[in-house]
């Protein structure tokens, strides 16, 4: 008897304990997602409304014990404050790059009539990421660049700020509120500002393109024209449902840009999302952006690590809307990619071609594809602005020496004008006799009317040599082609030997036209 007695005052006292742990959490523990579970019904099945909004809900298929094993239901809308902000020219500017008016606009015919908004033209509507708000800086450099490129449109951003800040998850939670907001402003313009689907076009940057998604699935009978989607988020997504994230189906056409999908420790993902999914310097650590700048668990951010108007960083994740707007802003280097089955195969040479009517190749930006090609895209940048650079299609014909080669090549190009282009492919790779292409980037200016080539050859062997040791190859003919030049005038070159054709590793040769 004393013996029950004993251990039910353990126990009594162990609850006690625990009772007055929890009760003295840290305020680091408050803003962890942990400390938010309690909010969530059992299990995180719910069904919440939101007035005139509508209703949200959560039910097993929005879990997963690995991918999304925490669910939480959406603050409250006065606690994410979801604002639309309308981006116009400041009318008292007469600068050619234009001084940008904000204006928060409500769904009332005073509210978008005193802000000047115009019916019956293009709507724009951007939507920034976790950490971030609708007047940051890549909001406003694309709201310049559009209203130079198009002239008359509308631009709406959408701040969620905060409703956006850490825990990541209750960030995740919100972002399905953000979207019935959005659903609910755009239910209001069809009906009162003669906005037609065919004409909206929503931007997301990470947390935002799949805010775009659930727009979009809110839309099925009337679909948006375009999503593009900058690096959407892929903790809490990659691997669910396509009813939990961005798809394809969500708009008529959809394109994504990876720039951040190294590991698990990366913002973005590798799952094909999009009509076109556009995986640049594929989607690696982008050149120009160390490991360090790139890699944040977006999991384990508090608001104490965070300054006051602090922005999450993420050089490789950020650099998603840097080379979407640099593909608005310049004309004469266009983003192309490639459609390959992989990276490796990019790498090797196996998709250098356009195919008929170009149907292998696509660019983002301000165009719209069939959607039936759907597939990766590949392509490579530099490492600094202006990040594009401009891909020619090298055909080279080796002539027999011996049965394949190992190693790379480098080129100089040099035009009429004496302009030198010099370039190097990226890595080693497997060649054989005959012909073999693969496409070489080089930055501005573009080769137009070359006079000649100079190439290079570099072997990689294993081969043990003791004396003398020379590795060359017999390039026949050279086939020079551009492959994402805006001139009309740019025809496929062929380029000959000028004398002799075998190089020696670590020498080049000159060719000129045939």
């Amino acid at each position: 008897m004393r013996i029950h007695y004993l251990v039910f005052l353990l126990v009594i006292s162990y609850e006690s304990f625990q009772l007055n742990t929890t009760t003295g959490k840290s305020s680091t523990y408050e803003n962890s997602t942990e400390a938010l579970l309690d909010q969530t019904p059992e299990g995180g099945i719910f069904k919440e409304c939101y007035d005139e909004l509508g209703c949200l809900e959560a039910d097993q298929s929005w879990f997963h014990n690995q991918y999304r094993p925490v669910n939480l239901k959406p603050s409250k809308r006065e606690i994410v404050k979801t604002q639309f902000v309308f981006i116009r020219k400041n009318l008292c500017s007469d600068e050619v790059t234009f001084d940008l008016d904000f204006k928060v606009v409500t769904t009332t015919k005073e509210s978008l009539k005193s802000a000047k908004f115009k019916n019956g033209v293009f709507l724009f509507i951007l939507i920034h990421d976790f950490t971030s708000n609708g007047y940051t800086g890549w909001i406003k450099h694309i709201s310049n660049v559009l209203k130079l490129r198009t002239k008359k449109c509308n631009i709406i951003s959408v701040d969620w700020g905060a409703g956006a800040q850490p825990p990541f998850d209750q960030a995740v939670a919100n972002a399905r509120l953000v979207a019935l907001e959005i659903v609910h402003f755009l239910k209001f313009l069809r009906k009162h500002n003669d906005i037609v689907m065919d004409e909206v076009h929503l931007i997301g940057h990470g947390l935002g393109a799949h805010i775009a998604g659930y727009v979009g699935k809110d839309h099925q009978a009337r679909k948006i024209t375009v999503f593009t989607g900058l690096d959407p988020t892929g903790p809490r997504f990659s691997g669910m449902p396509i009813h939990v994230k961005l798809d394809a189906t969500d708009a008529k056409y959809v394109e994504i840009l990876h720039t951040d999908a190294m590991d698990y420790n990366s913002q973005g993902t590798r799952e094909l999302e999009g009509h076109a999914d556009f995986f640049i310097n594929n989607a690696n650590i982008q050149p120009g952006c160390g490991e360090a700048q790139s890699k944040y668990d977006l999991l384990s951010i508090t608001r104490g690590m965070l300054k006051e108007g602090e922005i999450m960083p993420g050089c490789s994740h950020k650099r998603a809307f840097k080379y979407y707007i640099e593909s608005l802003e310049v004309e004469d280097c266009t983003f192309l990619g490639i459609k390959c089955q992989s990276y490796s195969d990019f790498k090797q040479g196996k998709c250098t071609s356009c195919g008929k009517k170009g149907r292998d190749c696509r660019t983002f930006g301000l165009v719209t594809y069939p959607t039936e090609n759907r597939g990766s895209y590949f392509l490579q940048t530099d490492e600094s602005r202006p990040f594009c650079l401009f891909q020619y299609r090298i055909t080279i014909v080796l002539q027999k020496s011996k049965s394949s080669y190992y190693g790379f090549f480098e080129f100089i190009m040099i035009d009429k004008y004496h302009t030198v282009t010099k370039s190097a492919m990226a890595e080693a790779r497997q060649f054989q006799d005959g012909v073999n292409s693969f496409v070489f980037y080089a930055k501005a200016p573009e080769m137009m009317k070359i006079k000649e080539v100079k190439i290079g050859w570099k072997e990689k062997t294993i081969r043990f040599c003791l004396f003398r040791c020379y590795w060359w190859v017999n390039v026949k003919k050279v086939s020079l082609r551009s492959l994402n030049s805006n001139k009309k005038n740019w025809k496929e070159m062929d380029f000959c030997p000028k004398s002799g054709f075998s190089i020696r590793s670590g020498e080049y040769i000159e060719f000129v036209a045939c």
